[in-house]
Formats: structure tokens, C-alpha cells, sequence
């Protein structure tokens, strides 16, 4: 097309005064100038024949080459539901018949067969797919780790280094409780904390509604970069058109335990938990009933909570263990606690008792005492649940529980300046909230 372009140019008269040009600069120069030639030459140029000369010279260039990188490659994945072992390897391109023989033999290697969800798998390799080390953690918070010797692999497992963080979540409820927390990627554990916290507050299967918003701000423990595991909540907030509910966790000077506040320094903590079993309902409430296996009307004096085998038991306050036995009067399995002198509590037909438990144990409130079964005069599995004053069974639905104390007044001077710091943080989060929720 230049070529073209120039042949048309020299068909004209012109007159260029022959000046030397070196042939390289040449080659740059008609390109870039060839328009401003041509209307030159047209316009103002005296009329004479133009004759060009091409000479075309081999231009010797450099030979390229790319230098090998034989450096190790670092690779890494997330296991997937269903997901085997080989086939996380082969996606972390280690392609290694040796290490395959050794994770098969070796009793801690082995370990790599049980994975998990979510959890990531890393790995070095060389080029050619030798696995140089191997990098798991497991649901304990261990990590697995291979690595190549001069000799062979060597495996190893160890407690996994963690870095503690501060976490912030805040959100509004459009469907439901549970669906806002997998939205927001809440981990269970701080799901079931929150719960924990507001249920005497709240109902979380039909107290809450659209739109009503919240805040949650826990510890988080990584590694690598990882969540591994979550710790306790540090602050959180529930508000709908009406009220707003808030609760963070205080520890007094000199003290090892803490627990949740208002910040007015009312405790959160139930005296009692409501239900001993998780994820349970009441089958059989305290009232006159047919007995299903005497076949008769009886007072039933306590409460059935549906339950599975095996599902875990909880007792509902602090106490001492005052009897663990398995007789024939019909409890089957059975543990009652004493709390204070005044209050008991008896759950029946267990299947197993925690391992260690005996008469005079001390025991924490949310503490597992042992498994939900079929022993004694029952006709399924079930958790018969009591609740005693002074002796005396009595409806623990329909009674008004003690509340926990308050925060002793010797720590409320430093209480006070905590508690403004939490209320106005989670202030400032629920106004993020709202202004992305319009």
C-alpha cells in the first residue's frame, strides 16, 4: 500500500534538492513523514522527475531465549463437598507415585483420608509434579504436614499457630435469623453464642421480623490467613421499631471469668437455662396425662423434650451432682443436681452419663452431662426433664426463674467507661447498617 502510495508521488514533477540520508534513518523516516511529503511536494515542489532508489539490507538481531525456571510452585485449594484425596492432589498438579505409597502407610499421613469441607489443602511442588511438602489442617485445629527428605517423606502433626482478631458482622433480617447469618457467613459457633445470649429476650423462631437488624463483633483465631476457629463474643445488638437489645462481655479486675452484660451492667445470664436438650421441643408438658405404658391417668411432673439417641444433654444451672444411678423406679439413667440448696433439677432415661461424672461433681451451666436414650419406663427415646423447689416438682415453663446478679458495685467504676465504648461502637455500626439497608 506505501508502495503504492510512493509510486503515485513520483509520477508528479518535483524538484528535491538530493541531500544524503543514511539508509536506517530512512526506514524510520517515510512512515512517520510520509504524509506531510506528499502534500509538500504537490504544492510547492518545482516540476522534475523524482527517481527512488530501495535497498533492502538484512538487519541482524539478538537471539532471544528465556532462562528455565526450575523454582518450586506453591499451590493451594479448597477441599470440596464429596471431594476425595486424590483428586484434591491432582487439582494441586502433584503427580508423585512415592508420596502416594507413603501418606497410604504412614499412621499420621493417613489422616489426610478424613477431609473436610472448606478446610484448604497446600502444597509445593517441582515442576514435574514431585511433591516437595504438604500442608493440611484438620477440623482440630492441627496441622498435617509432609515434607520431603534425602531419605524419603517424614510426616508430622502439630498444634496450628494462630492469630486472634476482632470480627465485625452486622446485618438485617429479611427471611429469617439462621438465612441472615449464612448471608453474612456468621460460623455457627457465634450463632448459636448470640442465641445463647438473647434467648431470654428473645424468641428466635417467631419473635424476630423483617427488618429488624443486628450487630455481632467476636474473636476469630486464623492461620495462614485461615479462620480455624471462632472465640466468644465480645459485643452484640439486636434492634427492631421499638427496643434495642444489647449485651458485651466483661471480665472484673482480678477475675479469670467473665459474662455477659447490659450496659447498665444487668446480667444476661439466665439462673436456668429453658431447655437442657439443643434443637428440641416438648413433647409431653407437666399436667394430668395417659400414662403410655401403665395405661393409666397420672400426674406426669415433669417435661418430655423429643430427642434422638444420643443427642446431648445440658445441665440448665451450676450445681453439684447429687445422685448418678440407673435403678428401676422408671427414670432409668439418671442424674439430679442440686443448685444452691433450694433448687434441683433431674434428667431421666439417659443413655450414657459423661464419662468422669460422679455423685459430688461440681457443674457448669450449659455442661454436658450426658446422652438422650430409651432406659427405664419409657416407650422411646426421650429426656425426662424435672424441676424442683425444695423438693417439690413444679412446671418449670410456667415458673418465673430467679435472675442473675448484677455486676458488684466495687467494679462499676470500671465497668462504666467500657460499657459507653461498646454502646457507642455498636451504635456506629447499626447506623452503617441502616444507611445500606435504604
Amino acid at each position: 500500500m506505501i508502495q503504492d502510495f510512493v509510486k503515485r508521488i513520483s509520477t508528479r514533477s518535483a524538484s528535491i534538492t538530493p541531500r544524503f540520508i543514511s539508509r536506517s534513518w530512512l526506514i524510520v523516516l517515510i512512515p512517520s513523514c510520509i504524509t506531510l511529503t506528499a502534500y509538500g511536494v504537490a504544492e510547492f515542489g518545482p516540476k522534475e522527475e523524482i527517481r527512488l532508489n530501495t535497498q533492502t539490507e538484512p538487519i541482524a538481531t539478538p537471539p532471544l531465549s528465556f532462562a528455565q525456571n526450575d523454582s518450586p510452585i506453591w499451590h493451594e485449594d479448597v477441599i470440596r463437598a464429596g471431594d476425595t484425596l486424590s483428586a484434591a492432589l491432582n487439582r494441586l498438579n502433584v503427580d508423585d507415585k512415592d508420596a502416594a505409597q507413603f501418606i497410604k502407610t504412614d499412621p499420621i499421613a493417613k489422616s489426610l483420608y478424613e477431609l473436610h469441607t472448606g478446610r484448604t489443602l497446600r502444597a509445593k511442588t517441582e515442576r514435574s509434579g514431585a511433591l516437595l511438602e504438604l500442608h493440611y489442617l484438620n477440623n482440630k485445629s492441627q496441622e498435617i504436614k509432609i515434607t520431603r527428605q534425602k531419605d524419603g517423606f517424614k510426616a508430622s502433626i502439630d498444634e496450628a499457630t494462630t492469630q486472634q482478631h476482632t470480627v465485625v458482622k452486622s446485618g438485617t433480617i429479611n427471611s429469617s435469623f439462621y438465612a441472615s447469618t449464612d448471608q453474612l457467613n456468621i460460623p455457627d459457633d457465634v450463632t448459636k453464642q448470640l442465641i445463647d445470649i438473647f434467648s431470654g429476650q428473645i424468641d428466635f423462631h417467631r419473635g424476630l421480623q423483617k427488618g429488624d437488624r443486628f450487630s455481632v463483633v467476636y474473636e476469630s483465631f486464623t492461620h495462614d490467613g485461615i479462620e480455624i476457629k471462632t472465640g466468644k463474643i465480645l459485643a452484640a445488638e439486636f434492634s427492631d421499631k421499638n427496643k434495642t437489645l444489647q449485651a458485651l462481655w466483661y471480665t472484673p479486675p482480678g477475675s479469670t471469668e467473665g459474662a455477659y452484660y447490659t450496659p447498665d451492667g444487668h446480667s444476661l445470664k439466665q439462673s436456668f437455662l429453658k431447655n437442657p436438650v439443643e434443637f428440641s421441643r416438648i413433647s409431653s408438658g407437666f399436667k394430668l396425662r395417659f400414662h403410655p405404658v401403665l395405661k393409666s391417668w397420672r400426674q406426669h411432673k415433669g417435661i418430655d423434650f423429643a430427642a434422638s439417641t444420643g443427642t446431648k444433654i445440658m445441665s440448665t444451672a451450676d450445681g453439684v451432682i447429687s445422685k448418678i444411678t440407673e435403678d428401676n423406679s422408671g427414670y432409668g439413667k439418671h442424674i439430679e443436681i442440686n443448685h444452691d440448696g433450694k433448687y434441683s433439677t433431674l434428667y431421666a432415661h439417659m443413655s450414657a452419663f459423661t464419662p468422669g461424672l460422679r455423685q459430688g461433681s461440681k457443674i457448669k451451666q450449659g455442661e454436658v452431662i450426658g446422652l438422650v436414650g430409651a432406659t427405664g419406663r419409657v416407650t422411646g427415646p426421650h429426656l425426662h426433664y424435672e424441676f424442683k423447689i425444695n423438693g417439690q416438682q413444679v412446671d418449670p415453663v410456667a415458673l418465673k426463674l430467679p435472675t442473675a446478679k448484677p455486676i458488684e458495685s466495687r467494679y462499676l467504676a470500671h465497668f462504666q467507661p467500657i460499657a459507653t465504648q461498646t454502646r457507642n461502637q455498636l451504635a456506629f455500626l447499626q447506623r452503617i447498617e441502616q444507611a445500606r439497608a435504604e
